[in-house]
């Protein structure tokens, strides 16, 4: 690597004090050593900030504590876009682990394309005992039923998001990508905090907007999954809404015509039939979230429908089919 760009690392802590020691060693084992460690920590209840505190004994970085819960964890966001001094910025999440080289091998790659705003990899598996479980393999593999992850890969920004971000995150987790400050800055909104559990989706989608994206196979960072992790803690009815939500947005970032949106949700909607929460629910939570948003994509879906009346024909036959697995469901319990 010709150039040494100085690399802003956030930690955003909340309630994670049993996992801070290993993912602050993992940053400051990094082969590449030319980094800002900023920790924000987000009032926890936990030992956090006294492990925290023991760290900086030891390791060099900033820390901040805030007074108030924010009750988002787009919030440190928020702040690193002001505070950050780096050409790039790598949101660590405080329950995961970086494999040495992720830093080196990221910079390698996003240095080496002038375009590429974006880098991500393949991530490790582990449980709360720091055990590999699994392999984000399964992810691109089971659900997205693609082998193009199978290598590695540099893209276009804009074909990403129309080919695949639109459908779903393709970022398997945050602690495996590094994006330049530039691109962070801009794509972050306000708006982001407003959504608990798609906010790294959307957020991602902004980002390709801006340059290309790079790839990596190789597990470079440790994805860890437990039960108090927020899309656990996210109900049916809230996670549906901010779904819809965020493919709208998405669905207009990248400038398709409005014909096309009805045929992008028409799985997603019969899915929906079949969660716990009711159509008022997710109603309710949808205007919660946003209520000009929850307008305007009404329209565009009205609008979108009625280019294929077909799809109410079959809305209409798995509602019903909907309604009676509801109740031998309920029958069953």
């Amino acid at each position: 690597m010709l150039s040494q760009p100085l690399v802003t690392v956030l930690v955003p802590s909340y309630n994670h004090g049993q996992y801070l020691r290993e993912r602050i060693e993992s940053i400051f084992a990094q082969t590449y050593q030319n980094i800002e460690l900023i920790v924000i920590d987000d009032c926890s209840q936990d030992n956090s900030d006294c492990v925290i505190q023991q760290l900086q004994t030891v390791y060099d970085f900033k820390y901040i504590r805030n007074a108030r819960n924010s009750g988002t964890p787009f919030a440190a966001w928020e702040q690193i876009c002001e505070l950050a001094q780096g050409e790039f910025i790598w949101v660590c999440e405080s329950d995961d682990v970086a494999e040495p080289a992720f830093l080196e091998t990221a910079l390698n790659r996003l240095v080496g394309n002038p375009r590429a705003v974006l880098f991500y990899s393949n991530s490790l598996v582990i449980n709360e005992a720091s055990q590999v479980v699994g392999h984000t393999e399964s992810y691109f593999r089971d659900v997205w039923r693609e082998d193009r992850w199978e290598q590695d890969f540099s893209a276009t920004g804009l074909d990403e998001l129309a080919k695949f971000q639109l459908r779903g995150q393709t970022v398997p987790n945050m602690s495996s990508a590094l994006i330049t400050t530039t691109a962070f800055k801009r794509a972050f909104s306000p708006f982001l905090k407003r959504l608990r559990l798609t906010g790294d989706w959307l957020f991602v989608g902004d980002v390709l907007r801006q340059g290309d994206v790079e790839f990596s196979h190789a597990a470079l960072s440790r994805f860890r999954k437990h039960d108090v992790t927020s899309r656990v803690r996210v109900k049916s009815a809230r996670s549906q809404a901010e779904f819809i939500l965020t493919k709208y947005h998405l669905f207009r970032e990248t400038g398709l015509p409005a014909e096309e949106f009805a045929p992008l949700m028409a799985s997603d909607v019969v899915r929906f039939l079949y969660e716990p929460a009711s159509w008022w629910e997710v109603m309710k939570s949808l205007l919660h979230v946003s209520f000009l948003d929850t307008i305007r994509c009404g329209i565009l879906m009205v609008v979108s429908t009625a280019k294929h009346p077909a799809f109410l024909n079959k809305f209409k036959q798995r509602y019903q089919h909907a309604k009676i697995w509801r109740k031998e469901n309920a029958k069953s319990r």
